[in-house]
């Protein structure tokens, strides 16, 4: 009888198979997805850090004019504070440009964008209104300070910024090297020069160059040098990473360069080596104004640059973004089309192959497979063809056996009989053996319990060694460590022994300088006095001698050279001044640090104690650990008495076991003689073989 499909099953598989192919796809388009989606992501972050950048530089070089406005506000104070009153209007007009500059900066900074810049801002705006209302009040040298404190932090504010925008972490090489010269080199580079503009300026005005103005000009003229190589190594490396860099760019650096090292040759020549000042004040800040307004020139040359170098980033992100989109959307549209016309082909093949076998299902076997394909789907239609005519074969001569297999069945009903009564004496003596197997299996169970116990003590003296292992361990290492503290004791209580002996050696160096300061003053005045009694002979000789004075020439020359030796001898008080200064410095430090290895080794000390104190408490639990072994092992003997018992008895079982076995052995020779002849058929063969005959009925065969 042929089956009857269910329309509704034939819905709902082809709903399934339909959903396979929605997985496979949704499988395939998932990584694809999900790497379009992390590309896009990337370049998107990329292009997010590109407007920050953008963002970055713009907020810093809106910075810079406050900065450089400030440096000249703090020039011309200095000016005015020591004496020059004819700047008073210039510095009215540089007050009325910062107003304008902070107003500015006020809308610019953004509170969410920026939020320490911001903070920072605050304060440069605190500072600057406390240092405007005061500047006329301060001494010269405390005003300058005050100034140079606020300048560092509107550097420190630019720094800020870059960092919060994330200009400082461009991973482009080329943009780095910009963005330091942006904000570290130019910035410190044009301070340098202010500050050497400002000190310069107030020693001019005052006619005088005490010895701390000295000293700060000569720590900027340093600080400038090593300014103008690290630009000059930047500028190298953007050259270098850059294809089109622009040729002004190099040429006003090179034009930088040049009025800066220019400026510091006559701070060197007019102020720090002359004997008398000759420059005026304003000329000196006017060239300092022109150096500083070249590397202005060079700053905003460079914040171009970087915004060109940006533009170009930003470009080749777009440009890269786009042709990656459109080439995978193009991809995409192929791929899709290409697996649409695969899906209907297997779609059509499958169905066909399917109503095929539900007809085979069916017992439907005379018709042949049809199926219009040439891919691997064409290999399953032929093996299903061969299966169906193998079917066919198969069939037809099952239903020949199964008329034989009746037959036979008959005769191994009586065959069966006889294999009964040899069954018979096999179950009386396998009764006997039952009782025994009970009484064993009930000694066995006894043996079982005690072989439990003996493992939970077995256990507890592996848990019991485990932890004395453990706390041995631990043990040896607080002794190990405790003998560590006690050595980096003894190492700490040495390096104060070696600074104290520093500190001898300290004083002992500032007591030799103070005597050779003793004889260098002894030597300034005995100099002195030579040269007055010279002075005065060669007065008196030339007044007498007339023309024939010129000899006295000579002396006037001697006069020239104890002269010089004075100054000399003035210069070298300074420099001994300042190594004692140095020297007193480091005594300082070393009992400082002598102070410290000190508090350092009493803390050392306090913590050998505690861990002695805690070898002591893990002794204290190994012994108990130990304790607990023993009980434990005392426990496992009783326990293996028991066992012992046990096994006797089991023993004996054996043996009565073993008599019953020899009577099972001979009834199991004759049964094995029957058994031979069942091994090929069976009583429920018959039944099989009917069964079998109504089934192969059912199929409808090709003839």
């Amino acid at each position: 009888m042929k089956r009857q499909l269910n329309p509704f099953s034939i819905i709902v598989s082809k709903l399934r198979y339909n959903m396979k192919f929605i997985v496979v796809s949704l499988l395939f388009l998932i990584p694809i997805v999900i790497l379009l989606y992390g590309f896009i992501s990337e370049n998107m972050a990329k292009l997010k850090e590109n407007r920050n950048d953008h963002y970055g530089i713009e907020r810093v070089n809106e910075v810079m004019p406050l900065m450089l406005q400030v440096q000249q506000h703090r020039g011309l104070m200095n000016g005015y504070l020591n004496g020059n009153t004819s700047v008073g209007a210039d510095i009215q007009s540089r007050q009325a440009d910062i107003a304008d500059t902070i107003a500015r900066l006020n809308q610019l900074l953004e509170a969410s964008t920026t939020p320490d810049s911001v903070g920072k801002w605050q304060e440069i705006l605190e500072d600057w209104e406390a240092l405007r209302t005061t500047a006329e009040t301060l001494e010269p040298g405390v005003n300058f300070q005050q100034h140079t404190e606020l300048i560092e932090k509107i550097r420190q504010l630019m720094m800020s910024i870059s960092d919060e925008t994330g200009l400082s972490l461009s991973n482009d090489i080329s943009t780095y090297y910009m963005m330091n010269m942006l904000v570290n080199e130019l910035p410190q580079l044009i301070e340098n020069s202010a500050v050497i503009r400002g000190l310069g300026n107030g020693a001019l005005s005052s006619g005088q160059l005490d010895d701390e103005t000295r000293i700060q000009l000569l720590l900027a003229e340093a600080q400038t040098y090593s300014a103008v190589v690290s630009l000059e190594k930047s500028l190298a490396n953007v050259i270098r990473e850059t294809d089109l860099l622009n040729e002004q760019l190099v040429v006003k650096a090179e034009a930088a360069v040049k009025s800066i090292k220019s400026y510091l040759s006559v701070l060197e020549l007019d102020i720090l080596n002359a004997k008398s000042f000759i420059l005026k004040p304003e000329e000196f800040f006017d060239f300092g104004t022109a150096t500083i307004e070249i590397a202005d020139e060079l700053y905003g040359l460079s914040y171009s640059e970087m915004n060109r170098l940006l533009d170009q980033q930003r470009s080749r992100l777009q440009t890269y973004n786009a042709v990656v989109m459109t080439t995978t959307a193009a991809i995409l549209v192929l791929v899709i089309l290409f697996y649409g016309a695969f899906y209907r082909n297997v779609i059509d093949t499958v169905g066909a192959l399917k109503i095929r076998a539900e007809e085979m299902a069916s017992g439907d076997f005379s018709k042949d497979i049809q199926v219009n394909t040439k891919d691997e789907l064409s290999d399953v239609s032929q093996a299903m063809i061969l299966m169906q005519q193998d079917m066919n074969r198969i069939f037809g001569h099952n239903q020949e056996i199964s008329e034989r297999t009746a037959a036979s069945s008959e005769e191994l009903m009586a065959i069966s009989q006889e294999s009964t009564q040899a069954m018979q004496q096999i179950a009386a003596s396998v009764q006997d053996v039952s009782e025994g197997t009970e009484l064993q299996r009930r000694t066995i169970g006894e043996v079982s319990t005690a072989m439990g116990e003996m493992a939970i003590g077995v256990s507890r003296i592996a848990e019991a060694a485990s932890e004395v292992s453990d706390v041995a361990i631990r043990t040896n290492e607080s002794a190990l460590h405790g003998e560590e503290q006690l050595t980096e004791t003894v190492e700490q209580m040495k390096s104060i022994k070696q600074t104290q002996e520093q500190s001898a050696e300290v004083i002992t160096k500032l007591d030799e300088h103070s005597a050779q300061i003793g004889k260098i003053i002894q030597a300034v005045v005995d100099i002195a006095q030579q040269t007055k009694l010279l002075s005065l002979n060669a007065n008196i000789e030339a007044a007498r001698a007339g023309e024939a004075g010129r000899g006295f020439s000579v002396v006037a020359q001697e006069i020239g050279k104890l002269a010089e030796e004075t100054t000399q001898s003035g210069q070298a008080i300074s420099g001994l001044l300042n190594d004692i200064r140095v020297l007193v410095e480091e005594a300082v430090a070393s009992m400082l640090e002598m102070q410290q290895e000190t508090d350092q080794g009493i803390i050392t000390i306090d913590k050998s104690k505690l861990m002695i104190d805690h070898i002591l408490e893990n002794i204290r639990i190994v012994s108990e650990q130990i304790q607990e072994v023993s009980a434990s092992a005392e426990e496992l003997s009783a326990e293996m008495e028991e066992v012992t018992a046990s096994i006797a008895e089991v023993a004996l079982i054996s043996e009565k076991t073993s008599g019953e076995a020899e009577t099972m052995a001979a009834a199991a020779e004759e049964q094995l003689a029957s058994m031979e002849e069942i091994e090929a058929s069976s009583a429920e063969l018959r039944d099989m073989s009917q069964q079998l005959q109504e089934d192969l009925s059912k199929f409808k065969l090709k003839a």
